[in-house]
């Protein structure tokens, strides 16, 4: 007991840090966009830790530590919180295994952290938080055990401040906007709200709790979706892959290397996946010899949760049952796989819902749900192979940390956008298990170009465009290509980039409350002057923050 109140006091005292600087933290966001949400994200991470221990009742240090392991996987949001997380997981894999957090033992898992971080980013940016955290643990390893916890507090606190600083040289958005990384300074501020909370400890005085966060969001309404009747003639049998048996397993052990099975695996088959970390591994690969698999499986732990399928049998029953009139997709159980989307917009739900999605979460730019809603929603559906699809380039790391913690088979497709998602929908098969789906999804969204318009929140030149504040921004690809007066200058701006890239066919996703004088009707007719050649459809999304989201293929 007197730990897990310790911890509470500390992490208590490092929430405060973060709630008390949020909203500078999220308006170090350098892009003029209202999408600044790196200091609520690790906030609410931070959150989901302390209620994890508040309602847990846990009592020694290893447990204490699982506990907030688990509280920071589950409740990461965003890329900040993503990687705020497995820092956090490196610290307590230490501090777990130790009697106390002492010198020593503080060096040792904050390196850890540091290590943890980047092996979770494919490719890591220096000048961002990883930077930071990489400065604080090397800072670490240079005080000498003999000076104490509280001067290695202070040394690796300057070693972030510096670090921090030096990230607007480092990254040149940063430099042209004249502001630190936000992850960055979020990751200082934590720090030194932790270190407030130790001395507080040490020096047996007491830690105000921080105030609380407002209760998490809700996953969004799961549904199953009914389209129109339909008929698929099969005029002949589908051609049967060239690897007969889907083959997955979880593998549990102490200390797994998942690129030696990755390198093993490779040439066995096709769709082979390893996620996961040192300890708990889900390996899914289509195979001719599953018993190869396995053989190799033990010599690097305990295997469970073994899962073989016959991939030519079941192409055989998928060509039976659509030769076959229904009205529904095919009931969860049945097989193939199922659709988790996240997407904010009641519109835009609807969408993913006609087109076959399974369930909707809530969430998107500025409210990135966290890895436990991805989980619930995932669970709820009560199917083996799920494709989660992330919609916002800062949820992927969210899910595919949500797919790495669960049993299922969970395939995460990178779509980064609301539109490059339906797009994704477009291709998905409920036939077709969750690799093949991922596989099918990402070839569509590859040729896809994602455009949107909302207003500037500040000064900006970006791309070689200047853009004031409140005026509208075309931005195509990520790139600004377009700042004007109004959403339909801007929005014309982002029409002539597709049509330069040859555009056949335009999606529009509209959300027009609170823009004056903007009309569907006034954008279709900007759509047939500028985009004549192209085949353009309109929808109602209701996303916030974003007027128009708008894709071109």
């Amino acid at each position: 007991m007197i730990v897990r109140a310790a911890a509470v006091s500390v992490i208590q005292s490092a929430l405060s840090a973060v709630e008390a600087e949020r909203q500078l933290i999220n308006d170090l966001n350098v892009y003029p966009v209202p999408d600044g949400d790196t200091g609520t994200n690790m906030a609410l991470t931070v959150r989901a830790v302390v209620e994890e221990l508040e309602q847990s009742d846990v009592t020694d240090i290893p447990s204490v530590a699982a506990a907030v392991t688990k509280g920071s996987l589950m409740g990461a949001r965003g890329n900040s919180g993503v990687i705020l997380s497995q820092i956090v997981r490196g610290i307590c894999d230490v501090w777990g295994q130790a009697n106390s957090l002492d010198t020593a033992v503080f060096k040792q898992a904050v390196m850890e952290g540091q290590h943890a971080a980047y092996r979770a980013v494919k490719e890591p940016v220096e000048g961002t938080m990883l930077t930071v955290i990489r400065e604080m643990a090397t800072a670490a390893q240079a005080v000498p055990d003999g000076l104490g916890l509280e001067h290695l507090l202070a040394a690796v606190e300057e070693a972030g401040r510096v670090a921090v600083e030096n990230t607007t040289a480092q990254l040149p958005a940063l430099q042209k906007a004249g502001v630190v990384d936000a992850g960055g300074y979020g990751l200082l501020v934590l720090f030194r709200g932790l270190a407030a909370g130790i001395h507080d400890l040490v020096r047996g005085g007491r830690i105000a709790a921080g105030a609380r966060l407002a209760a998490r969001a809700a996953v969004g309404p799961v549904a199953a979706p009914m389209p129109p009747e339909r008929r698929v003639v099969v005029e002949q049998p589908s051609e049967l892959s060239e690897y007969r048996y889907c083959t997955s397993l979880l593998l549990t052990g102490t200390a797994i290397d998942r690129e030696a099975l990755e390198a093993f695996l490779a040439p066995l088959g096709d769709s082979a996946l390893v996620v996961g970390d040192e300890r708990t591994v889900k390996i899914h690969v289509h195979v001719n010899d599953p018993g190869v698999v396995l053989s190799e499986a033990v010599r690097h732990g305990a295997i469970g949760d073994v899962e073989i399928n016959d991939m030519h049998a079941q192409t055989r029953e998928r060509d039976e049952r659509l030769a076959m009139p229904t009205t529904s997709t095919p009931e969860i159980g049945e097989g193939g796989s199922v659709v988790v989307a996240v997407v904010a917009g009641a519109g835009n739900q609807q969408l993913f819902r006609d087109l076959g999605c399974h369930a909707v979460v809530d969430g998107g730019q500025s409210m990135n749900p966290s890895a436990a809603q991805l989980l619930d929603a995932v669970e709820a559906l009560g199917a083996e192979e799920v494709v989660i699809l992330p919609n916002n380039g800062n949820v992927i790391l969210t899910a595919e940390q949500a797919a790495g913690m669960s049993p299922l088979h969970i395939a995460v497709v990178p779509s980064r956008s609301i539109p490059s998602g339906l797009a994704a929908m477009v291709a998905f098969d409920p036939g077709e298990d969750a690799v093949g789906n991922a596989r099918l999804m990402e070839d569509a969204i590859a040729d896809v170009r994602c455009g949107e318009v909302t207003h500037a929140v500040r000064d900006s030149e970006l791309d070689g465009v200047e853009v004031k504040k409140g005026q509208a921004m075309g931005i195509v690809d990520g790139k600004l290509v377009a700042a004007a007066d109004d959403i339909e200058g801007a929005f014309g701006g982002v029409l002539a980039e597709f049509v330069r890239g040859g555009a056949d066919y335009v999606t529009v996703l509209t959300a027009l409350n609170g823009s004056p004088g903007t009309t569907r009707e006034r954008l279709a007719e900007i759509a047939a002057r500028l985009a004549p050649d192209a085949e353009v459809s309109f929808h109602e999304g209701g996303q916030p923050l974003y007027p128009i989201l708008a894709s071109a293929e």
